[in-house]
């Protein structure tokens, strides 16, 4: 693994209105077993995230709408908003990609499991839990 924070430059991001979000796509061919991505995460202590979520909470704020909550992941004891294009890998069930993490240095990547032809969105499997934990849908396979 690289300890060096780098997109592969054969990404693209794209709007998708059917999610009123992003994805991330390849534009060219790219081979099983590829680091495509390593990005510094911030990290906090969970209690601050779950303070600022509570606070929204009491405010009548929906959680869909609480995008704190939607790009922090889980990172150790802690938790982490990650930069770089990492928080716009969407989900699916059949996942081509995976992340991987370099906890001491502050560092998430994406590294592919399956080859991902041009045109072809980059799918991470968030996992078992992360919508029902959170009250979303999943969208998955669009």
């Amino acid at each position: 693994m690289t300890s060096n924070p780098f997109i592969d430059k054969r990404l693209e991001l794209r709007y998708l209105p059917e999610i009123s979000g992003w994805g991330v796509f390849s534009s060219e061919f790219i081979k099983e077993g590829e680091l495509i991505e390593m990005s510094p995460v911030i990290e906090m202590p969970k209690q601050l995230v779950d303070i600022a979520i509570w606070s929204c909470q009491a405010e009548g704020i929906p959680n869909k709408d609480l995008m704190l909550d939607q790009y922090c992941i889980r990172w150790g004891d802690k938790m982490a908003c990650p930069l770089g294009w990492v928080g716009l890998y969407n989900h699916s069930d059949n996942n081509n990609a995976m992340f991987v993490g370099e906890h001491e240095k502050n560092l998430i990547g994406i590294l592919t499991i399956k080859a991902i032809n041009p045109g072809q969105q980059v799918l991470v499997y968030y996992s078992d839990t992360w919508f029902s934990e959170k009250g979303y849908i999943s969208k998955v396979d669009f």
